[in-house]
C-alpha cells in the first residue's frame, strides 16, 4: 500500500481508538435516569416518614439539603434545611449526612443544576434515598410553603449529625 494511503488510515485508527477509550471512561456510575424528582408535597411526605423496621423508630433522621451558597441559604431556605454548599458535599457527607435515612436536595429554580449535581454526588458517595425537589425553592414558594431566612441554626446542624 502506498505511503500516502497509509497515513490517513493510521490517523483514522488513532482517532477511532481515542474515541473508544474516551467513551469508555465517561461513565461515572450515575446519570439523570438515577434521579428521583419529587414535588414539595411528596418531599414533605418522604421526610415525615418514620425510619427503622416497619417505621418503628420515631426519631427520624431525614433532611432537606440546600447545596447553594451560604449567602443564598441565608436569603431564603426551606425551614430546617441543612446548608452544605455543593463544593463541600464530599468533605461534609460523612459527618453531616451519612446518618440521614432520606435526603431531599433543592436549589433555586427549575433551571438550576446544583440540586441535580448534588443529588448525583450523594448517590456516588453511597446514599440510596436521595430525592431532588422539582423546581427548587421557587416551586416550594409557588406551592404556598414557608421560607426562613438567616444563618443555619445549631438545632439544624445537630439534626445533620454535627455534634
Amino acid at each position: 500500500m502506498p505511503d500516502r494511503l497509509k497515513r490517513p488510515l493510521c490517523h483514522a485508527s488513532l482517532i477511532l481508538s481515542a474515541l473508544i477509550l474516551t467513551a469508555g471512561g465517561c461513565s461515572s456510575g450515575t446519570s439523570d435516569r438515577d434521579l428521583q424528582f419529587v414535588t414539595s408535597i411528596e418531599a414533605m411526605q418522604i421526610l415525615e416518614e418514620k425510619t427503622g423496621v416497619f417505621g418503628s423508630t420515631g426519631d427520624t433522621v431525614n433532611v432537606w439539603l440546600d447545596p447553594r451558597t451560604l449567602k443564598e441559604y441565608e436569603a431564603g431556605h426551606i425551614p430546617g434545611a441543612i446548608s452544605l454548599p455543593f463544593p463541600e458535599i464530599e468533605q461534609g457527607y460523612e459527618s453531616r449526612l451519612r446518618s440521614a435515612a432520606s435526603i431531599v436536595v433543592y436549589d433555586s429554580n427549575w433551571n438550576d443544576v446544583i440540586a441535580v449535581s448534588a443529588s448525583k454526588r450523594l448517590m456516588e458517595l453511597g446514599h440510596s434515598n436521595v430525592y431532588t425537589l422539582k423546581g427548587g425553592i421557587e416551586a416550594w414558594i409557588a406551592d404556598g410553603q414557608k421560607v426562613d431566612t438567616g444563618a443555619p441554626t445549631e438545632a439544624v446542624e445537630e439534626q445533620a449529625g454535627r455534634q
